[in-house]
């Protein structure tokens, strides 16, 4: 894999992060999955381009792409062709793939647990063995990474299957700060700059099974696997050694040859169950994989939740926003004082994670600075 092409991908990461504001973890993620070959779920409310990011990384590769949503009504010929009267005539049950899932190298099933049981027996065997069986004849499919979307969490023992098919799975939500809502509300329809090829990542994946699992990331999952089995979050074996692909696509990226304990941190997307277990997870991970993106993380979790605190007031009881926003403020302030304490003990990915975080938290308080004083009638001027 050539130089060039690494940097073409570092660079596409760079550009969807600028036209997705936001989704930086989901992003990497759905990357990372893409190399290694795995598919991504987004649990969340419709309209928060979940569709629009996955299109936008088919586009940049040039793959072709299918896209469906289902209700409980859907038919298999929704996602695998309508039956051929010709092969009817033959006595042959034979379906026509044309632009459907079968020749797809990139998809999005939109509320993919709408999935009947007409439909999942064969949507497992795409996703697991990557075949359609077509009048009984297997058809080896091109499938790259199948991108699903819920604004719910299955129910049922028949969907248990499908959801542990997906790899990784981001809780995406709407957008917090104001600045991005503006952004959003006036850029054109998303989509990626960086124009690479299927050949390159066909490249890229090779390389990225190259890559070198060290014995120190090995250790570190091992305990890191440990400490969620003694707080009840359990993952089957199979996702343990699935997520080892994630680390090594994780280290591709950051352009290196082997693993660092570092590149763990992406198994925080790959071990939750339910929304809720993903602090716990985070926390979990973080304090093995990379202590000081943790902490970056908590910190910038923190200034979130004061920032959508305060903009919970806002039309409400004037002088109790007034007060809370200026103790945003200092809140702000101080949680990025403390960014800059964790730098003395940051690695240069650490040291990333610092930066962006410092960078959001200097977002939030501006676009609140801004808020207060037009409030308060001083204008909206830094």
């Amino acid at each position: 894999m050539t130089t060039t092409a690494l940097s073409q991908l570092q660079q596409l990461r760079t550009d969807l992060a600028k036209r997705f504001p936001e989704r930086r973890e989901a992003i990497e993620g759905a990357l990372a999955a893409v190399l290694a070959g795995e598919h991504v779920l987004f649990l969340g409310p419709p309209g928060t381009a979940k569709s629009a990011l996955v299109r936008a990384i088919a586009q940049a590769f040039g793959g072709s792409y299918f896209e469906r949503l289902l209700t409980k009504f859907s038919t298999p010929e929704e996602l695998f062709g309508p039956i051929s009267l010709k092969a009817l005539e033959q006595d042959r049950y034979q379906r026509v793939t044309t632009a459907k899932l079968p020749e797809a190298e990139f998809a999005f099933v939109d509320e993919v647990f709408k999935a009947n049981s007409a439909i999942l027996n064969s949507l497992l065997t795409a996703m697991n063995e990557r075949l359609f069986h077509n009048d009984c004849a297997p058809m080896q499919m091109p499938l790259v990474s199948l991108f699903g979307a819920s604004n719910e969490l299955p129910e049922g023992k028949e969907l248990e299957a499908l959801f542990d098919r997906f790899l990784l799975r981001f809780d995406v939500q709407y957008l917090l700060r104001p600045s991005n809502f503006r952004a959003v509300l006036v850029a054109p329809e998303p989509t990626a700059s960086v124009a690479l090829s299927m050949t390159t990542l066909r490249e890229a994946q090779a390389q990225v099974a190259k890559v070198r699992v060290t014995d120190d990331t090995l250790q570190a999952l091992i305990s890191i696997r440990d400490s969620c089995k003694a707080e009840g979050i359990i993952a089957s074996d199979r996702r343990w050694k699935k997520t080892l692909k994630i680390v090594q696509a994780s280290a591709y990226l950051a352009g290196e040859a082997s693993t660092t304990p570092e590149d763990l941190l992406g198994l925080t997307h790959a071990l939750w169950r339910e929304p809720k277990e993903y602090s716990k997870v985070a926390h979990l991970v973080g304090q093995l994989a990379d202590p000081v993106s943790a902490k970056a993380a908590e910190v910038l979790d923190a200034a979130r939740e004061t920032a959508a605190r305060v903009a919970a007031l806002r039309g409400t009881d004037r002088k109790s926003y007034l007060a809370q926003a200026a103790q945003a403020l200092e809140e702000f302030k101080a949680q990025q004082d403390k960014l800059k304490e964790l730098r003395s003990a940051a690695g240069p990915r650490a040291k990333q994670a610092l930066g962006d975080a410092d960078q959001e938290i200097g977002q939030l308080h501006y676009d609140l600075a801004r808020a207060l004083s037009a409030g308060l009638g001083l204008g909206g001027g830094r």
